[in-house]
């Protein structure tokens, strides 16, 4: 079975810890799709690659619906020459 692969476009969101870190939001429901609540991933940002977690952080949507993260690294961050506020283009798959 291939893993289903997501595309989507994305803002760059300022974590709320105030320590640096950054996030976009996955626009999918991950519980619905995963059967999950933390979901182990393969993603790229502008194509470059990073392998990490899909999670709630307790963030709510505007629909109050649970918002679900993946978190962008600084160093990706630079590479990419992006910061808050600035839009990245995300492909995410599920690694096992």
């Amino acid at each position: 079975m291939t893993a289903k692969q997501f595309e989507f476009k994305a803002v760059i969101n300022a974590s709320e810890i105030g320590k640096g870190g950054a996030y976009v939001i996955f626009p999918y429901d991950i519980r619905q799709i995963f059967n999950q609540g933390r979901v182990k991933v393969h993603a790229t940002f502008d194509g470059i690659p990073y392998d990490g977690s899909i999670v709630n952080m307790g963030l709510k949507n505007k629909d109050g619906s649970i918002c679900y993260l993946l978190g962008l690294r600084q160093d990706i961050r630079r590479q990419l020459h992006k910061t808050i506020g600035d839009s990245v283009f995300v492909t995410v798959c599920e690694r096992k």
